[in-house]
């Protein structure tokens, strides 16, 4: 869902010429990359590669398991959303609730993975757009 929502937020806030733009591209970008590098740095096992979980999802990743980057990612698209319509924004963390469950039940994340990827995803875009507006400095 999230690779149709973000596209479709940047494409309205282009057509809008809306000055959230450059904001809903860099807050992302930059969220997305901490949030990779954080997975990198703790490089944890995956449920599957630890013999805790079957792997029915059929990933073939080693390590990088926390924080789960697919929720942290939904949780960045909705957090963007929010700026502009809070009911979408409110049905991508939804959405981005039920792919946390999918990636725990799949074998590919443990629950505190996806938690801490809605959390710190969510966190991080909310402080990246209090900054880009002046909010927190």
């Amino acid at each position: 869902m999230g690779y149709v929502a973000y596209p479709a937020l940047l494409i309205y806030l282009l057509i809008t010429t809306s000055p959230l733009l450059p904001a809903c591209i860099i807050v992302p970008a930059v969220s997305f990359a901490l949030i990779t590098l954080l997975r990198m740095v703790i490089n944890e096992k995956r449920p599957y590669e630890a013999g805790d979980a079957a792997n029915l999802l059929e990933k073939q990743a080693q390590g990088t398991s926390f924080p789960s980057r697919h929720v942290a990612s939904m949780f960045i698209i909705a957090a963007s959303w929010m700026l502009v319509c809070e009911p979408v924004g409110v049905i991508l963390c939804a959405l981005g609730c039920a792919l946390g469950v999918i990636r725990v039940k799949g074998g590919a994340h443990y629950p505190k993975d996806v938690i801490a990827g809605a959390v710190l995803g969510f966190a991080f875009s909310a402080l990246g757009y209090a900054i880009a507006y002046g909010l927190v400095s």
